[in-house]
């Protein structure tokens, strides 16, 4: 991650399981059973300073005790590329299965690959000696396989194959996603990539253009697409971007499936709003959501007709929204152009009022700064869709027309928690000096859910901006 910031047919279970959901209408949900096999799956997990292990305890535990027959973890597990970084994430696990067994005697296996925090210099080590980089560093000679065997107990390959319940699982470490095309060509057979039965793959960086679309922060730049896509079978799990796991775009199907993983660690809030991330030198009102409180993964269930994607929060422990269950049935309706088409945008509550104050305060920079706050009623979901975001613009009255002077976005301050933490207000802040001058100004709010369809705007009543505040020095 940059070191600049920390067949099928779509179908969604509602909250109470019973009933699923497409095209907005309700369909009799697929009949229960016992999964064929079940795993978790995490991401950046960023084990860092030693006492940090406690949320990968829960998340093992809620696997543990949901009948996982293995954990998967979509790389960077260690954050700075430490041993004992990872040899802590590997304790964690060995707590809770001891010889990789649950209490029951099932065997759960590990399904773990480096990612790019765990085999890259993050600078730490700079200067030291041969002696104390081979004790410490994952990355220094031949450390990545030694580490790898001596912690995990079996052979260090770049890329793995496993068997879990007669199910394969492929993974491949930081760097070799490369090799991946070579690799399913010369073992398809081997493997029986071929027989229409799901095969799972995992790797740290997402397939380009699967996952979030096009411009997917961090993605692999199409090296595993261009391998996938000749296997309609295959179900990818990629991590890196820390893109949070309640936006619906997180799960993709083309000429295979892919699946964003989120974190475990935290979440990244997004570019080009004003409560996101920092980027391209743009000056920014607010602070940034506090991402360390989404920690999140999922347990996946795999029937003869589908698999389920229980998606789930590890701070609250609890469920961050309604499953996500794929029929095999050969459809392809998870596909991110389909669902958007179909998404409904969340609405506001009938009377819902924005409300405007002025004051100096301080921009993420920490420069006083003359400022207008708009604040809203959070929006309803709709039947398909929790907000995502709003987007905010300051509309100078000319003539007869609402002449747009300034847009904005604001993420929800609850988009990546679960249902229950939803959040009953938003707000967002506007410089004055981002105003451009006009004297006179209203302020139109709309809902977006996470394919960026727009519900109806409200608006705030005409706003008198009077000369911009002197600013002390």
């Amino acid at each position: 991650m940059n070191m600049s910031r920390r067949g099928f047919i779509a179908g969604t279970f509602a909250a109470t399981g019973t009933m699923a959901i497409a095209d907005g209408k309700a369909l009799p949900a697929l009949a229960g059973g016992t999964p064929n096999v079940s795993f978790g799956v995490l991401s950046d997990v960023h084990l860092e300073r030693r006492g940090d292990e406690d949320t990968l305890i829960k998340a093992l535990e809620y696997f543990r005790d949901n009948g996982a027959d293995g954990v998967l973890i979509a790389g960077d597990i260690a954050n700075t590329g430490r041993i004992e970084q990872i040899e802590r994430a590997a304790n964690c696990f060995w707590r809770v299965f001891p010889n990789g067994k649950a209490p029951d005697g099932r065997h759960v296996e590990q399904l773990w690959v480096y990612g790019n925090h765990d085999v890259c210099g993050m600078g730490w080590h700079k200067g030291k000696d041969e002696a104390y980089l081979k004790s410490t560093a994952i990355n220094y000679g031949n450390n990545r396989a030694e580490v790898w065997e001596r912690i995990f107990h079996e052979p260090y390959r770049p890329i793995w194959a496993k068997t879990v319940k007669g199910y394969t699982f492929i993974g491949a470490h930081w760097g070799n996603e490369k090799d991946l095309d070579a690799f399913l060509q010369a073992n398809a057979d081997k493997l029986n990539l071929r027989n229409g039965k799901p095969f799972f793959y995992t790797q740290h960086p997402h397939p380009a253009n699967t996952v979030q679309g096009p411009w997917a922060w961090g993605n692999d730049r199409g090296v595993s697409t261009r391998a996938l896509e000749k296997f309609p079978n295959a179900v990818a799990f990629s991590g890196h971007s820390h893109y949070s796991i309640t936006d619906d775009r997180c799960i993709w199907q083309g000429k295979f499936t892919s699946v964003g993983t989120g974190s475990l660690r935290y979440i990244f809030s997004q570019y080009w709003r004003d409560n996101g991330e920092d980027h391209n030198g743009i000056v920014k009102q607010m602070r940034i959501l506090p991402e360390s409180k989404g920690r999140q993964g999922m347990l996946v269930k795999v029937y003869d007709d589908r698999m389920v994607f229980v998606r789930r929060e590890f701070v609250y422990g609890e469920s961050l929204g309604p499953d996500w269950v794929v029929p095999l049935d050969g459809s392809r309706a998870f596909a991110l152009e389909p669902r958007a088409a179909k998404a409904v945008a969340p609405a506001f509550a009938p009377g819902a009022k924005v409300e405007v104050s002025r004051a100096m305060g301080k921009n993420r920079r920490g420069k006083a700064t003359d400022q207008i706050t708009v604040r809203f009623p959070a929006a309803l979901p709709s039947a398909t869709s929790r907000v995502h975001d709003y987007e905010v613009t300051a509309l100078a009255y000319h003539e007869d027309v609402d002449y747009p002077v300034a847009t904005k976005r604001v993420l929800s301050e609850s988009y990546y928690l679960p249902p229950t933490r939803e959040a009953k207000s938003g707000h967002i802040v506007f410089a004055v000096s981002e105003l451009k001058g006009v004297e006179e100004v209203r302020f139109a709010v709309r809902p977006l859910e996470c394919f960026g369809r727009k519900g109806q705007e409200i608006f705030s009543e005409m706003q008198k901006i009077p000369k911009q505040a002197e600013v002390k020095k």
